[in-house]
Order: structure tokens, then sequence, then C-alpha cells
């Protein structure tokens, strides 16, 4: 599990300490700069996934500045503004820059929480998306973006060790964690589109990059953490059938 990562752009001390300290509760990864400077600085040298701009900087509408810097540079960040100003000509002037949406100060938390999940989905909005309903996540190529508890996490596909069905749901298990999407295995085997995922049984999806030993005899798989997981004969057939080295 990675921790989306934001990147704020915000002067004010106080009102920056209350929107990471906010954020950070709900797992979200915060990077801080204070100017224009600071922030080209960050998003040339890291990946954020999303950018929240407050627009006065030091008496300037510095925010709108750096997102249009981010579209002149063609940087493939998202970004929202979170601003005290309630002008009508500097709204017009910072929607020309297309952001997520125009969040105005004091924040209402929820409304904040909820901005930054539609956020996420509404960028990697796709025709193939899960929908964040309950315990669900939207997928990219590399990644899924699961909603667990109050906040977005992003799971790296790759380190998704298998998928077993438990009743309406599918769990993703990676390492340590787990996470429920509702949604059918074969669904979910579509979605990813990975060549490195296989059915092994009817219930049972895995990555073979965590298959540590298999024992067709006794339709049995080992993973590299040690967990067992069953090989029905149905499965194992195609899957010798797809693998040379068990020719």
């Amino acid at each position: 599990m990675k921790n989306l990562r934001l990147l704020l752009l915000e002067d004010l001390d106080e009102e920056a300490k209350e929107i990471v300290s906010f954020l950070e509760e709900n797992e979200y990864e915060v990077i801080r700069v204070r100017n224009i400077s600071e922030a080209e600085k960050e998003i040339k040298n890291r990946f954020f996934d999303l950018v929240i701009l407050d627009i006065m900087i030091d008496g300037k509408p510095d925010g709108i500045t750096f997102a249009q810097r981010i579209n002149k540079e063609g940087i493939d960040v998202p970004f929202l503004f979170l601003t005290s100003m309630q002008s009508r000509a500097v709204f017009d002037e910072a929607k020309l820059t297309n952001p997520l949406v125009y969040l105005l100060k004091p924040f209402n938390k929820l409304e904040l929480l909820y901005t930054l999940e539609l956020a996420i989905e509404s960028c990697y909005d796709q025709s193939n998306s899960i929908s964040f309903d309950d315990e669900n996540a939207v997928l990219s190529p590399k990644f899924l973006f699961i909603k667990h508890k109050r906040s977005v996490v992003k799971v790296d596909v790759d380190a998704i060790d298998y998928v077993d069905v438990k009743e309406k749901y599918c769990n993703l298990q990676c390492g340590e964690s787990r996470y429920l999407v509702k949604l059918s295995l074969i669904k979910l085997k579509e979605m990813l589109n990975n060549d490195n995922f296989k059915q092994v049984h009817r219930n049972y999806l895995v990555n073979m990059k965590s298959i540590k030993e298999i024992y067709l005899e006794d339709n049995l798989i080992i993973l590299n953490n040690l967990e067992k997981i069953p090989f029905s004969e149905r499965y194992k057939n195609a899957f010798v059938r797809d693998n040379t080295i068990f020719r």
C-alpha cells in the first residue's frame, strides 16, 4: 500500500498546519511548500497524485501562476484550488487553468475528503473503472485506488499477491494488507488485464511473481510468504498447457 502523495502550496503556517494535520490523519502523505519556487522544485523531483493550491501567496495570485505553468509544461498532475478568494474575476481566471474544483476556505473537512476521492475517480476515469461505492476502487494501468476507511490509498498492482472471493467481494491480499472490492473475480481479472495474474481456482487469482513453489500432484501452490493456495484440476490443466516448462 502506498498513501497518496499530495503537494500543498500554502504560505500561511497555521492554515497549512491544519490542512496537513487533517490529511495525514486520513492517511495521505502531504508535502507542504510556501512559494512557487519550492513548488516547482518538488514537482520536478517527485511524483504527486494531486496538488492543492492556495491562490494568494505573499499577496500575489501565485497559485494561478503555478497552475498555468503546470499546464504550459505539460506536467501530468491534477490540481485543485483551496482558497479564501471569492472574487468572480479571480474565479474566472482560475477556471481557465482547468482545475478539478475550486473550494473556499474555511474548508469543510468532509467536503475536502470527498473532493479528493472524486478527484482521483475523475482523473482515472475510464470505461472499465470501478466506481467508489462502499469498499470499491478505481483502476489505473499500474495502481488500484481503493477507498479505505476515510481516505483513498494507492495499491501497486504488482504488490497484489493473490485475490480470493469473499461472498460478494473480492479480497486483494497485498503482503499483510487486505482490501475488499465489490466485484466478481472474473470482472476483476478482466479489468486487471495483466498476464502475471493467473486463475488457479474458481475462487483464486494468483500473481505469478508471488509464487514460490507449485505441487501439481497435490494441487497446491506455495507463495513467497508461505501461504497455501488451492490449485483446482480445471485451472491446473490450462496452466500446464500454457506454460512450456511443464511440458
